[in-house]
């Protein structure tokens, strides 16, 4: 199973099927623009009726009029048109077909259903294969294949399979700009064909992947995607979000892609028993995603937290310690080194350490070093609330955090970093920075202080559960 999807992801041609000429705006146009923008090297073909051209591409009328071979369709006809858009690419020799249209199984309508199980069948007589309908198909940066636009031309190591689109998306833009990359990422919609199982099966073999993501609503086979996923855990790290949860969510669930949801006692069962991570929204899902992309693995649950605000350090020591990680007091003779450089007065010198000159570069790159030497912690978190300092102080502050954050990247110590965004236009423009900064550097960073400790603990449970007393591996870039 581990090579027979592999044509998918690395298709030499692209026919475009039902795109819209006159509206350059129109969403038929989204797959033309993004294969331009991530500079897809093969041959891409649009195709519509009336002919003409589209950004410096011959539009074709129909498939026939295509001299050349086509590996893989993306497909925007509509529904009602599916079937004999089959037909047509099994005649040609196409390998595989993305249909995004809805209008399918999904509606409830029983013509409607009936039309994407005639999909399917087709599927089976021709031997194409069929992702979706009802879903935004593939993204392969090593191949320059891609759904969206802005989504990055580096490949990465996480892939990611979901049964919607739009949190497909999601996931994809909000990891991005915090460092992490994908080996591939799918958007399979109501799966008439190829489902939740063959991707998986295909992504626990695939090199380039060592963490794997999945969204799922509801699955075709169950027993099926049990042992894929047993198989998956076997060999790499596996974070599940499951949606339709609730009585509402699945009958949500229900009207958005067909699946049959399951119970959440089922999903729970499954997940303690294969060792899958359980998240519960698509923020925690990214944060965990960072965690397993960049943490140097710590040695244990022993934290040092270190920033600016007192009301900020008991915060986020409830929140550390609340998710089993442990804020262990400051020994006095580290606290005597410290003060050596340090004035008690606006200063907490413990475990947390609201430590005022933070802003003074000098003196936070001697107490980073004197703190991650500290044999008793295991993880040091820095904690920064830019809003704080007041806006004479942008350029020292500025900076000060290079300066840290160079420090922390050679820490002895693992080191995660807390910036909680601001909410003026120009306090998010320096969070941004800063976190941009974090990114260049491999550091994790989380945007409050319950996302960073529950990432962390989440990822610690996790070593734990697989290595136990044997150590623990990296799964870094």
């Amino acid at each position: 199973m581990s090579d027979s999807l592999e044509f998918l992801f690395h298709p030499r041609s692209i026919a475009l099927p039902g795109i819209t000429i006159s509206n350059p705006d129109h969403w038929t146009r989204t797959f033309l623009n993004s294969l331009l923008e991530i500079q897809f090297e093969g041959s891409i073909y649009p195709i519509n009726p009336k002919g003409g051209e589209i950004q410096g591409l011959k539009v074709f009328r129909s498939l026939e009029d295509i001299s050349g071979t086509i590996d893989y369709a993306i497909s925007t006809v509509p529904a009602r048109a599916a079937p004999k858009l089959v037909e047509e690419c099994a005649h040609k020799g196409v390998k595989s077909i993305h249909f995004c249209t809805a209008g399918f199984s999904e509606t409830g309508e029983k013509e409607s259903v009936k039309l994407e199980a005639e999909l399917a069948q087709l599927a089976t007589q021709t031997g194409i294969r069929i992702i979706g309908p009802n879903c935004m198909g593939i993204y392969c940066p090593k191949a320059r294949l891609s759904f969206n636009e802005d989504f990055p031309r580096e490949s990465g190591s996480v892939g990611y399979i979901s049964q919607s689109g739009g949190n497909t998306t999601q996931v994809i833009r909000q990891a991005m700009w915090r460092g992490v990359r994908f080996s591939k990422a799918i958007s399979y919609g109501n799966a008439c064909d190829l489902n939740e199982s063959d991707f998986l099966e295909y992504l626990t073999y695939d090199p380039d992947t060592r963490i794997i993501a999945l969204y799922i609503e509801g699955v075709k086979d169950g027993e099926r995607f049990r042992q894929a996923l047993r198989e998956a855990t076997k060999a790499k790290p596996v974070v599940l979000l499951k949606g339709g949860v609730t009585k509402a969510g699945t009958r949500a669930v229900a009207g958005h892609t067909g699946a049959l949801a399951g119970s959440e006692a089922t999903w729970n069962a499954l997940c303690n028993q294969l060792g899958i991570i359980r998240v519960h929204s698509l923020e925690e899902l990214v944060d965990v995603l960072v965690t397993f992309s960049f943490i140097r693995s710590p040695g244990g649950r022993n934290v040092a937290l270190l920033g600016f605000g007192g009301g900020a350090s008991v915060l986020i020591t409830d929140e550390f310690e609340t998710r089993g990680l442990a804020v262990p007091p400051l020994p006095q003779e580290l606290r005597s080194q410290i003060e050596e450089f340090t004035p008690l007065a606006g200063n907490i010198l413990r475990n947390p350490i609201d430590y005022s000159q933070v802003m003074e570069s000098d003196k936070m790159v001697k107490l980073i070093d004197i703190i991650s030497e500290w044999d008793e912690i295991d993880i040091l978190v820095e904690f920064l609330r830019l809003t704080q300092a007041p806006p004479s102080a942008k350029a020292t502050r500025a900076q000060t955090i290079e300066k840290m954050f160079e420090v922390s990247k050679t820490a002895s110590k693992p080191v995660a970093t807390v910036i909680e965004p601001g909410i003026l236009p120009e306090e998010a423009k320096e969070s941004f920075i800063a976190i941009q900064k974090l990114v260049s550097l491999g550091l994790p960073v989380y945007y409050s202080f319950t996302s960073a400790a529950n990432a962390l603990s989440v990822y610690l449970s996790y070593q734990e559960r697989e290595f136990g007393n044997r150590g623990t591996r990296r799964h870094n870039r």
